[in-house]
């Protein structure tokens, strides 16, 4: 078995896609972080596990996150061989996310191979929806974000890192805020011309796309806002031209997950985030 590094983010788009397209709706993360690779390059680690040259395994890391891993089936040695080349090559490991049973099996190498100790960040569910489910909408309505919004989301982006225990989120709240606002993609549910809740249009594949950064602060929690903002999103993807959209809820939050299913978003899989300790 080899490995195999990139520089080139096309080129190892190429490469895995069609590992990664064999379960396109589980593999949203993977595959949405290499599709913006290609139009906005940045620093990333992009590694493929390969067989007589076929792609049997992947993993990426973009700077400051956890390395993601994909929903594919391999065997415990490709695990042990991904552990074994990130330890030896001195690549940073601060956590990973990705398939429970594939991470799972990661996490057990890479801490026989660097003996430092890991917990569970968060258990996460992957949703996908085909069609929406009709529900009585709430007062107001969605629009974009603009410029003169980024303080506001900024703000509310960091309260979400909070709530979530997303470093990077709570670290880079304005750059994502920003970033966000220019591509169009953050959108506000309004009451009476007043911000009540937000969510965002995050990545897309090749027939989906990701809903994400869904959060309501505390003073209108409760209202259903929030299932209202991301049914109305949902709505404007699907008639884009999206087949199907995803998402990821916590697992041990039974109101979001009541949300999602109510609108039509249905469980596909298991997700799970784990983080390491300190270097020993």
């Amino acid at each position: 078995m080899e490995v195999k590094t990139y520089q080139d983010p096309q080129v190892y788009y190429e490469k895995v896609e069609p590992l990664l397209m064999q379960k396109e709706a589980l593999n949203n993360l993977p595959l949405g972080i290499a599709e913006r690779l290609k139009s906005q390059p940045s620093e990333a680690d992009l590694l493929t596990l390969e067989e007589s040259g076929e792609v049997v395994y992947t993993l990426l890391h973009t700077m400051r996150n956890q390395w993601v891993l994909p929903a594919c089936t391999a065997e415990q040695s490709v695990f042990q061989t991904a552990a074994d080349f990130l330890y030896h090559n001195n690549y940073p490991v601060s956590g990973v996310v990705g398939e429970k049973q594939g991470a799972t099996k990661f996490i057990h190498a890479y801490t026989k191979r660097s003996s430092r100790n890991s917990r569970v960040h968060m258990n996460k569910y992957v949703y996908r929806l085909d069609a929406l489910q009709p529900i009585a909408l709430k007062e107001g309505k969605l629009r974009v974000a603009v410029k003169a919004d980024t303080d506001l989301i900024a703000d509310w982006l960091y309260r979400f890192g909070m709530e979530t225990g997303e470093t990077s989120i709570k670290e880079d709240a304005e750059v994502l805020a920003g970033r966000m606002i220019t591509a169009g993609t953050m959108h506000l549910w309004m009451v009476d011309g007043e911000p009540v809740s937000l969510v965002n249009q995050s990545r897309s594949t090749r027939n989906g796309a990701t809903v994400n950064a869904v959060y309501t602060p505390d003073r209108e929690k409760g209202k259903g806002y929030a299932t209202s903002a991301v049914w109305s999103l949902t709505k404007k993807l699907l008639n884009q031209g999206f087949q199907f959209c995803s998402l990821y809820t916590d697992a041990d939050n039974p109101v979001s997950n009541s949300i999602y299913k109510k609108i039509g978003y249905f469980p596909i899989g298991e997700s799970v985030v784990y983080r390491f300790n300190s270097e020993s």
